[in-house]
């Protein structure tokens, strides 16, 4: 009984985190995550749109060094720093550099 407790458990974590994946991926904002060291983990398909970079070229990249506009690299840096310590930034613009050279600038709450 145990075991079958315990696929039944894996079985739905694996359902949520699939339903979680679909809603990031498909949601009508830009959705984008990174790891401890500022690489991008996550570029949800909206974000993508606005940024001409796709997924791919994004994943495991530095998020500020390739994709933010150099002249704000210091405070995107420090909002990122805070959000990994739990503090939270309201309404922060955060310059995007999109594919081509040209900037997007998106109100990010972290």
């Amino acid at each position: 009984q145990d075991i079958t407790t315990l696929n039944r458990l894996m079985a739905e974590s694996k359902r949520v985190a699939d339903d979680l994946t679909r809603l990031i991926e498909t949601a009508n904002a830009p959705i984008f995550g990174v790891d401890t060291q500022g690489r991008v983990t996550e570029w949800n398909q909206k974000l993508a749109d606005l940024s001409q970079f796709s997924k791919k070229e994004t994943l495991e990249q530095p998020l500020v060094a390739n994709f933010i506009t150099e002249y704000y690299h210091g405070p995107v840096s420090f909002v990122l720093l805070k959000a990994l310590h739990g503090e939270e930034t309201a309404s922060f613009e955060l310059p995007l550099v999109k594919n081509g050279e040209k900037k997007a600038v998106l109100l990010l709450n972290a």
